[in-house]
């Protein structure tokens, strides 16, 4: 029977599934892109599902399965703890044995609602960390890498660095709890109010209006130690004696609001340090600015400096990344830009969610023998849906909107020309993106030399706060001539700085810093998109768009009837779902301002 490899991250926030063969992947699919929850940490029943009807096949057809889990992984390090804080280990381990032992109290069958003589597949259990590893690491096409994961933990570990060569990974250091550089920036993100589940990006785009001006405080806090990995001083921070980590797993298991609330991981040396915290809801100040500055500053310093000794140690200049840590877009960057390595490879879904990648491919390659099958240069790996099926929709969810269906090329000319007028466009099409980043396909587009273009698509569309930049997407051939950078960037994880003669034009992409979280842009990796960009440089001299997900706080949409009530609940002009084309009429784009208020409510 050949392998059909079913990789998952359950239980655990960013719940995901993914399945390869053979040939490599075939499909992969957050749970929260399906149940609209964001960062669900529960079983991911329905992305199972769909990656098995993407591949045609059922669970019977499934010969391995991988968890990206292993409780068994870095058990001396677990002792170890626990012999230093009895009561706190062993209250966690308790509380990690319940959840295990809950979640293994319902078989996999059940879960899925198929007979248990479907699922004869072979179980495994990949240590975390070198599910991070092995997503970015077989992905790369590279024959040989050092491999740099970070994150806040998993499976005891927070960190790993591994030497790859041919289908080998050979881990050569891992940091352990307390050790975090995940759990220093999320603690501090928390301490200036941005306390929510994944809001770390939002600080990293708040740094640019400040200074690092708090350098010497933060060098106390936390460190790289290249004996020892990661260090994160116990003095100001204590998130395993509170068990805020256990705390959180269990809120990830249960939530169905969609929005997590990060743990307050630090202690009171820290406000003794800094002064008050800061509300969520109080205004930010100068003060916020600088602390988020020199919080982005610290993170790359200990960032590039285990990089750096990961060089050093294997000698080898090509890096692959994965873990939360890894969608630092501007600490990437700065390896890139300050030569740091020649080459980088950083697994679209870098998070939790990259896991079931991982997994799979760990198993494929590693455990099965199975050869690498080279580099993979794009995320569409989601679902699709046909023409008819957004007919469908559109009949079901018209709400006053005329479709007309087009042939490409007049879609393309209806769509470039709208861009050219200044329009705000929802673009839908092919296969979903794997991982957090919308790459084209799932996107919101418009002018990026539009005058007051940011503040017009926040204003009408996004409601973000106004640090927060928007993304270039950029043809690959025309990336050195409007950014200070060569490297190729398909999933849009590397922040470049903007050339002057470039910056105006590009203002609405451009940061307050003069730089771009550029995904660059092949025709090899998507004719659809590729070719709008290009039609528009070719109407414009731009050759960019502006590129940012397509939802209204809610997941990235999934089907065409979310896209269709995306579209018209909020201000967006006009919509490409498929083949078919809408442009909104005034009266509608009036009445769209109350509806998106209503759904902003209940979200």
């Amino acid at each position: 029977m050949e392998p059909l490899i079913l990789g998952l991250n359950s239980t655990h926030p960013d719940a995901a599934a993914f399945l390869a063969n053979k040939n490599g992947v075939i499909a992969a699919i957050a749970e929260e892109r399906i149940n609209r929850v964001k960062h669900y940490g529960g079983f991911p029943r329905e992305a199972i599902l769909e990656v098995l009807r993407m591949a045609g096949a059922s669970m019977a057809d499934v010969t391995d399965i991988a968890y990206a889990r292993n409780p068994k992984a870095n058990l001396g390090a677990k002792l170890a703890f626990m012999a230093k804080n009895p009561a706190v280990g062993i209250s966690m381990a308790s509380f990690r044995f319940s959840m295990h032992k809950k979640v293994k109290g319902v078989s996999l069958a059940e879960q899925l609602g198929v007979p248990e003589s479907h699922v004869k597949a072979k179980v495994h259990n990949i240590e975390h960390h070198l599910t991070h590893v092995a997503s970015a690491y077989h992905w790369s096409g590279f024959e040989r890498a050092v491999a740099v994961t970070i994150d806040g933990a998993g499976d005891f570990c927070t960190a790993m660095m591994a030497k790859c060569e041919g289908s080998k990974i050979e881990v050569l250091q891992r940091s352990h709890p307390p050790h975090s550089l995940g759990v220093f920036y999320s603690s501090m993100c928390s301490y200036i109010g941005f306390d929510r589940y994944g809001e770390e990006y939002k600080v990293m785009g708040l740094g640019a209006y400040g200074k690092d001006t708090y350098s010497e405080q933060m060098k106390k806090l936390c460190w790289y130690d290249p004996e020892k990995g990661i260090r994160l001083n116990g003095e100001y921070f204590d998130w395993y004696k509170k068990m805020l980590d256990r705390d959180a797993e269990e809120a990830a298991l249960t939530n169905e609001a969609g929005e997590l609330k990060a743990p307050n991981f630090y202690n009171q040396k820290i406000v003794e340090m800094f002064g008050p915290a800061r509300n969520r809801k109080d205004p930010l100040t100068e003060r916020e600015h600088d602390f988020a500055a020199s919080i982005q500053a610290h993170f790359e310093r200990v960032y590039i400096d285990m990089v750096r000794d990961a060089v050093k140690k294997t000698g080898c200049r090509d890096l692959v990344m994965a873990g939360g840590c890894a969608l630092n877009g501007v600490a990437n960057g700065k390896l890139v830009m300050q030569g740091v390595i020649d080459r980088i490879y950083i697994h679209p879904a870098a998070g939790d969610d990259g896991t079931a990648a991982g997994a799979a491919l760990y198993v494929l390659h590693n455990e099965l023998g199975i050869p690498r099958t080279g580099e993979v240069g794009h995320a569409y790996w989601g679902s699709e849906w046909t023409d008819d099926q957004i007919a469908t929709d559109i009949a079901a969810n018209t709400k006053g909107l005329k479709f007309t269906k087009m042939s490409r090329e007049d879609l393309m000319r209806t769509a470039v020309e709208s861009l050219c007028r200044g329009k705000i466009m929802g673009w839908f099409q092919g296969r979903e993106e794997w991982g957090p980043r919308a790459l084209g396909n799932r996107s919101i587009i418009c002018n990026p030399s539009w005058p007051n273009m940011k503040a017009i698509l926040n204003a009408r569309i996004k409601n973000r706060e106004p640090f927060r930049p928007f993304a270039p997407a950029v043809l690959f051939d025309r990336l050195g001539e409007l950014y200070e950078g060569a490297h190729e960037v398909p999933f849009m994880n590397i922040v470049y700085k903007t050339r002057p003669e470039w910056r105006e034009r590009l203002s609405a992409v451009n940061h307050l810093d003069d730089t771009g979280r550029v995904q660059t842009v092949k025709r090899s990796q998507n004719e659809m998109y590729y070719d709008l960009i290009k039609n528009f440089s070719d109407k414009t001299g731009v050759p960019v768009l502006l590129n940012t997900s397509f939802n209204e706080n809610e997941p990235v949409v999934h089907t065409p009837a979310q896209a269709i009530s995306c579209f018209a609940r909020t201000k967006m002009d006009c919509l490409a779902v498929g083949s078919y084309w809408c442009e909104k009429p005034e009266e509608l784009a009036a009445k769209a301002e109350v509806i998106s208020a209503e759904f902003s409510k209940t979200k």
